[in-house]
């Protein structure tokens, strides 16, 4: 009896249990018991920039070094002066045009090369070669080797990023290079092949002897570069660059030289080791011209330069060098928010082929353990 009992309290308790679950079911929750979800409502944590915008900053400038090699070509033509040859050809002066024809004493000079030095000349002989300049081109030519050293400190404008742009409307900058806008300082020697000028114009008037074969030449400019074209590591550029130029106070007397503004133009053709690190050469020509006046005569001269600069350039790296233990690393990676980079500035940020072995090679074993 117990037994029949027992059985029918649990097919009557089987038989209530759907049902109270398919009430719960169906039941309506309450709007008061769930808490809806908004990004307002949200607590995140504040957002950590993982590069430094001082180091964004710092990278668009270029801190360039270059050393040139090449030869120069050296000019002076006369003007408004009648060059003369004495008869004993021991003495080569100028004066002003239409003296020869007077009675001494002469405004006569025999250096206007570096100086108008005076010579006290009180009588043209008969017999001594004149070449009057307003009926003969008299040009002294010259030739010799330069040497620059150049340190350019440029600031970088990068293109604008067309696909970012194209896809999702962000105006944001890439990172190849459009425009280098710089300044600089150059210092060289201009030391002349030969101790002479030399003239084609008449053999009896002969040539000029150099005073000094040797000119130190300092020059200020500014500099624009263009990125014409890239292909792969490879950059084409021009460039072009115009300033101001002197010589030491010893090489050219500074109360009577006039420099006139020199104008450089040049290709450059740049190697990318890293994104921090490239190599160039420059072939470049140059136009610079000075003057020496008084109040009697003017000489006008100037030089053709054409050089080659070998060139190195270093940015200043956006992300910091990984020091956390990370050895393992090569490529630019994330490490406690912040972005590191694996490498030197003088390697590849992110090599295009292994991850491991920033200072070793390490071999990658397939289907065993790596060393």
């Amino acid at each position: 009896m117990k037994h029949g009992r027992l059985l029918f309290l649990l097919v009557l308790l089987s038989s209530l249990a759907p049902a109270e679950v398919n009430a719960q079911f169906w039941k309506k929750k309450s709007t008061s018991d769930v808490q809806a979800f908004t990004p307002d409502q949200a607590k995140e944590k504040e957002e950590v920039k993982m590069v430094s915008p001082i180091r964004e900053v710092l990278n668009k400038f270029n801190l360039q070094l270059e050393k040139g090699y090449g030869f120069f070509l050296y000019e002076n033509e006369l003007t408004d002066v009648s060059l003369v040859r004495n008869p004993r050809g021991d003495q080569l002066y100028i004066v002003p045009i239409g003296q020869e024809s007077t009675s001494g004493p002469y405004n006569a000079y025999s250096n206007w090369f570096n100086d108008l030095t005076p010579t006290s000349i009180y009588r043209i002989d008969d017999d001594s070669q004149i070449v009057r300049t307003d009926t003969t081109s008299v040009i002294y030519k010259n030739s010799g080797r330069v040497s620059p050293l150049t340190l350019r400190v440029s600031f970088s404008l990068n293109k604008v990023d067309k696909l970012r742009l194209k896809t999702t409307g962000e105006r944001v900058m890439s990172d190849k290079e459009m425009l280098r806008v710089g300044v600089g300082i150059s210092t060289g020697a201009l030391k002349f092949t030969n101790t002479v000028n030399y003239q084609e114009v008449d053999d009896r008037i002969g040539y000029f002897n150099v005073p000094q074969t040797k000119i130190s030449t300092t020059k200020l400019f500014a500099s624009l570069t263009y990125n014409a074209y890239t292909f792969m590591d490879f950059s084409f550029m021009l460039d072009a660059g115009g300033g101001f130029w002197k010589t030491k106070s010893s090489d050219l007397n500074q109360d009577l030289v006039t420099y006139d503004p020199f104008f450089n133009v040049g290709v450059i053709m740049e190697k990318q080791v890293s994104k921090y690190f490239k190599l160039y050469l420059r072939p470049s020509f140059e136009m610079r011209k000075y003057s020496l006046s008084d109040a009697f005569i003017t000489t006008a001269h100037s030089l053709s330069l054409f050089t080659i600069d070998i060139g190195a350039l270093i940015k200043y790296p956006t992300y910091p060098r990984n020091r956390h233990g990370a050895n393992r690393v090569q490529m630019e990676h994330v490490f406690n928010g912040r972005i590191y980079r694996g490498r030197s500035i003088f390697q590849p940020q992110n090599p295009r082929t292994g991850q491991f072995g920033q200072n070793k090679k390490k071999k990658v074993k397939y289907g065993g353990r790596n060393d």
